[in-house]
């Protein structure tokens, strides 16, 4: 037994080579397998990544040591003053060290961008400004400005300041840059004591700095010019942002509008029925005949232009149910027609010309849309993120309904504004300040936006822009043998009964009467005794009729009759497309809000020298005859056309589908008004005039066969312009805010000069009784006088 135990002692003691082997082989396996589980652990942790990007990782690390390695070896000569003989030295030593330094600043950047995707743009601005040149910023920053008291010393101030805007930025005001924004000063003012009252203002970067107010009065609102420096730059997106609303910037600006030829895109958009009857009737009407056509020409013309594709609201007040207008339910009674005329052919140019639009007539319909992207009136600062729209196509009593609706938000929307409005509205009655001094106070005015923002029906106020609309009509005015043979039928302008009703109609119609056959399409039936007195019997009553039973009638008629009212309206310019002669009657003197009833509380001091100003001053005779009819020259005009034996039809070019996709597409890719930094139409089309005492520069203009453009006003507000236009040293120079500045006013004693001290009373219509003005005046395209001879080849 002991020898036993002596042999298991001796066998453990001294294993077998066997043994010694199968030990070896676990141990190998043992570490096989640990490797095994380390490498499938590292597998499952990691996203799988293809050779070919590990490849490609360790190409760009070796070439990044490479290109150190020559960096090192030029940088090694750096200092030292070169033999000629090296003037021309290696050019991959030259490249390594510009390498390089790219791939150092790249290798900070990205940690930079990666940092802010996690911690939003703010963050990125301290960091990447904390590695600036400390430099010194030059700005004044007084005890208490602040706004809320928090104890923050004057050189912290200046380093928040660094870090928002950079070191060595001036942000303080100049007077010639408070020339073009005379609220700035009160804004920034309300800044310092309010910037705490809502969290939005810090959310944006206010810190109670006078730089922190500049960049949101500047960027995010629009109160105060730009900070030099920061041209574009802008606050109201980050990255944070732009992720959580999934928004490319890059994607935004490269978004083309392509032209589109199919209605039904359009009609989806109409919702209520029976407030789009009228409209879709026109469109239709219109489309394949003559939309479709002019979206094929101008493709053509305009094709290699690349045009921006704008998100646009579009919102009619004068359809919603508040505004007790009730034009939708009227338009098949003999009610107004101008605009939904107006608004059919707004919507099927932005339609046409490719732009992302929604349609709003009701303010519950409005305010839901607006909700959906997280709009409230509760709000003071602007929405976050991608702008919920580019452009606010409104009227009037729309306007009133989104302020309503957005309360505080007002100012984010002001500048994307473009405002139908009929009759204009003229700086004088736009501006509050102004308001209050002259005593221009209006139901339809005060909305302090920039003049040309408010787009008029016909080209009559050009501190507005033109919008127009399309002339409805059957015949081929561009052909020169397109006269035909009429006979002496005349068709009398005026669907209401009450149009007819001044006595001198009676009598005016009677002389017509003896050589003109006359008809009407006057809504009431000619039986009851009101008809009967006001409508004489020899009259052919054919009623309310369609669009196109008009064109028909238009057809076979010669005389075209105004009755003074309405005024301004399209049909004159649907006659005249039809080879119709119209009788324009001339008001004598002229009516304005001073004489007539339905111009007063309207924006505009305005004078209507006849029923239609436009054909009277751009068509003209034959087509047209401005006459007074009370007096001999309408029996020279009406037998000079009863002996025409045929008519032409003239239509001017910027009242064709084409001529309208033309003007609009150039208002959206050129009118720009949140910034003031776009200056369209170009600089190189200014002609500088200067008027006589007391005349507008509107008139001014007119007599040179020229435009007033009051987007050059700017350049010409100075002294040393004023000097220089008129010839004259000024005595004494005064900024003031009145509609006739720039100007200057000469007495026996002295020459003073005013410049204009507010930026949205500069008018083309406004004058001073002893002032002589200087005018900025253009160019224009005939039959297109919204664009400069310039414009069209933008």
């Amino acid at each position: 037994m002991r020898n036993q135990s002596r042999t298991r002692r001796s066998w453990f003691a001294s294993p077998p080579i066997l043994s010694r082997r199968f030990g070896i082989i676990v141990f190998l396996t043992m570490i096989m397998w640990t490797y095994t589980l380390f490498t499938f652990a590292l597998y499952r942790t990691e996203p799988d990544v293809p050779e070919s990007v590990k490849l490609k990782e360790q190409i760009l690390e070796l070439s990044k040591q490479y290109v150190k390695a020559l960096s090192d070896e030029q940088g090694a000569g750096e200092g030292k003053n070169l033999p000629e003989a090296y003037s021309s030295y290696d050019l991959k030593k030259t490249m390594a060290v510009l390498l390089d330094s790219i791939l150092e600043r790249l290798g900070k950047l990205e940690k930079k961008v990666d940092h802010a995707i996690s911690n939003g743009t703010q963050n990125l601005l301290r960091n990447i400004s904390s590695g600036l040149h400390q430099d010194g910023v030059s700005m004044e920053h007084k005890d208490g400005e602040g706004g809320g008291g928090d104890g923050m010393d004057s050189k912290e101030a200046v380093n928040k300041a660094k870090e928002l805007v950079g070191g060595g930025v001036d942000c303080s005001l100049t007077e010639a840059e408070l020339g073009g924004f005379s609220s700035c000063k009160a804004k920034v003012a309300w800044m310092r004591q309010m910037w705490k009252s809502d969290s939005c203002y810090a959310q944006y970067g206010v810190d109670g700095t006078e730089c922190s107010f500049r960049v949101y009065l500047s960027e995010v609102e629009n109160w105060c010019p730009r900070v030099k420096g920061r041209d574009n730059i802008s606050l109201s997106l980050n990255l944070q942002e732009s992720d959580k609303w999934g928004y490319d910037v890059a994607e935004e600006i490269l978004d083309t509008a392509e032209i589109r030829l199919e209605k039904q895109g359009l009609f989806n958009l109409m919702q209520e029925p029976s407030k789009f009857r009228w409209i879709k009737t026109r469109i239709s009407r219109m489309w394949d005949t003559m939309w479709v056509p002019a979206a094929e020409e101008f493709r053509k013309i305009d094709g290699d232009k690349t045009r921006v594709r704008k998100k646009i609201l579009v919102h009619i007040g004068a359809l919603t149910k508040e505004s007790g207008f009730k034009i939708a339910d009227n338009a098949f009674n003999g009610g107004p027609l101008g605009e939904l005329v107006q608004w059919s052919d707004i919507l099927s140019t932005l339609h046409i010309l490719g732009h992302d639009i929604e349609i709003s007539t009701a303010t519950t319909t409005l305010g839901n849309l607006l909700r959906r992207k997280g709009l409230t009136n509760k709000m003071n600062c602007p929405v976050k993120g991608k702008n919920l729209y580019d452009l606010v196509y409104i009227d009037i009593v729309g306007m009133k309904q989104l302020k309503k609706t957005i309360g505080g938000q007002w100012q984010q929307f002001s500048c994307i504004l473009r405002v139908i409005d009929s009759f204009g509205t003229e700086p004088a009655y736009n501006v509050d300040v102004y308001i209050k001094k002259a005593g221009t106070k209006s139901s339809w005015g005060n909305w302090n936006l920039v003049p040309r923002q408010f787009f008029t029906m016909f080209p009559h106020t050009p501190d507005n822009s033109f919008m127009g609309f399309v002339v409805d009509h059957q015949m081929d005015t561009t052909k020169a043998d397109s006269s035909t043979k009429r006979t002496n039928r005349a068709l009398v302008y005026g669907k209401s009964a009450k149009f007819w009703t001044d006595p001198w109609i009676r009598r005016y119609l009677d002389k017509i009467h003896k050589k003109f056959e006359i008809h009407g399409t006057v809504f009431m039936n000619q039986t009851t005794p009101a008809m009967k007195n006001v409508i004489p019997d020899y009259v052919v009553n054919h009623g309310i009729v369609s669009g196109a039973e008009i064109q028909n009638l238009l057809k076979e008629t010669k005389l075209f009759i105004g009755l003074g009212f309405p005024y301004e309206g399209p049909a004159p310019l649907e006659a005249v497309a039809n080879g119709c002669v119209f009788l324009n009657p001339k008001f004598n003197p002229p009516k304005n809000y001073q004489n007539t009833k339905f111009f007063q509380g309207k924006p505009t001091s305005r004078a209507l020298t006849s029923q239609h100003p436009y054909t009277e001053v751009y068509i003209g005779q034959p087509h047209v005859w401005t006459v007074d009819v009370l007096g001999s020259e309408l029996d020279v005009a009406l037998d000079k056309i009863a002996a025409m034996n045929t008519t032409t039809p003239y239509l001017p070019f910027e009242f064709t589908c084409h001529g309208m996709l033309e003007r609009v597409s150039s208002y959206l890719q050129k009118q720009e008004f949140c910034t003031g930094e776009k200056q369209w139409p170009p600089l190189s089309t200014l002609q500088i005039k200067v008027s006589g005492i007391g005349q507008s520069c509107r008139d001014r203009c007119m007599e040179e066969d020229l435009i007033c453009e009051p987007g050059f006003f700017k350049q010409l507000n100075s002294r040393e312009t004023v000097e220089n236009a008129t010839a004259v040293k000024c005595s004494s120079a005064y900024a003031v805010e009145e509609i006739y500045a720039p100007a200057m006013e000469s007495t026996l004693l002295s020459t003073k000069c005013y410049t204009q001290a507010h930026h949205l009373l500069y008018s083309c219509a406004g004058g001073g009784s002893n002032h002589k003005r200087v005018c900025p005046c253009r160019d224009y395209i005939r039959g297109q006088v919204a664009l400069c001879k310039e414009c069209r080849g933008e």
